[in-house]
């Protein structure tokens, strides 16, 4: 039995002298790389220095600029695949395609992209889709609405889209988002479309003001021969009617002018922003990255070398 608790006793012994020795590496370690930096710090400082240096220089300024459109007359599919030639374009670095835009400098910009707005209650309340809210439930009975709602197929349909343009340095509107713009609006096809369309809407509301007046003349001359006392019963339970009907007819009138601004073109522009810098995240950014690579290798040289200088003492012995 006293031989087997000496034995656990050097055991013991020896385990805490291993912890001991453990913490005490790491912290010899921790003031040797201390000491290491207050010997080197003027190194060290002078690569942090070019490495901001460098970082300025050789990082570009990326600016983004957002675009709010809507697709008209059922364009959502067309406006995709244009959006995506001009990527493809872009990478492609075809001038000559843009040049035929008038666009000068394709080489300042980075990349185009378009994705959908999630909003699910402009789909389902879409007056000129009807069917939009039935399609959903349909779709959701046999799988996750949030899926679907996410999904490529369903989020081109949304009425609101957002192209994001990304540019080396800032960007003048007429330079690139004019040109484009006018480029997705020059279609044969939707144009004669957005003629038609806008032909009807300018008959619908001709015809809306022409009700209107033929109300105030009918209520005006009921309202003459109340006066007079000549007016039946039912005339005068008509005279709320016809207010009632002008309402309505004033309130299709304010929807009507409303879709003449908006469908007057095919991709319609409802707002832009430009010129918004790219900061990325600080453990992202040039500024931060290059100084430290830069020390980091040093400190990978420094230790290489010092290994090699003890091998080879250990070898001349």
């Amino acid at each position: 039995m006293s031989t087997n608790s000496q034995d656990q006793e050097i055991d013991l012994g020896q385990i805490g002298t291993g912890i001991k020795n453990f913490f005490n590496g790491i912290v010899n370690s921790i003031f040797d790389f201390i000491f290491f930096v207050k010997r080197k710090i003027v190194i060290i400082g002078l690569l942090f220095v070019v490495g901001v240096v460098l970082a300025f220089l050789l990082d570009p300024k990326i600016y983004n600029h957002e675009i709010s459109v809507i697709p008209n007359f059922g364009s959502n599919e067309y406006l995709y695949q244009k959006i995506e030639q001009i990527d493809t374009k872009l990478r492609e670095e075809d001038d000559s395609f843009f040049i035929e835009l008038g666009i000068k400098n394709p080489k300042d910009v980075v990349g185009i992209e378009i994705e959908a707005y999630p909003a699910i209650y402009n789909f389902v309340n879409n007056k000129e889709q009807e069917n939009n809210f039935e399609l959903i439930k349909l779709m959701a009975e046999d799988g996750d609405i949030d899926k679907i709602m996410q999904g490529e197929i369903t989020s081109k349909n949304y009425y609101h889209h957002k192209i994001s343009i990304k540019t080396k340095g800032k960007l003048k509107k007429e330079e690139f988002i004019t040109p484009v713009l006018n480029y997705l609006n020059a279609n044969p096809y939707f144009e004669i479309q957005q003629k038609v369309y806008q032909k009807n809407l300018a008959d619908k509301i001709a015809l809306n003001d022409s009700l209107v007046k033929q109300i105030d003349n009918l209520i005006v001359l009921l309202s003459s021969n109340n006066s007079s006392g000549t007016i039946s019963i039912s005339e005068k339970n008509s005279i709320p009617e016809l207010v009632e009907k002008k309402d309505r007819l004033i309130s299709e009138k304010q929807y009507l002018l409303t879709n003449e601004n908006i469908f007057d073109k095919i991709i319609k522009e409802e707002s832009s922003i430009i010129n918004i810098r790219d900061y990325k995240p600080l453990f992202l950014n040039n500024k931060i990255l290059f100084p430290v690579i830069l020390i980091l290798m040093y400190l990978i040289l420094y230790s290489l070398l010092n290994t090699y200088k003890n091998q080879e003492t250990r070898i001349k012995k």
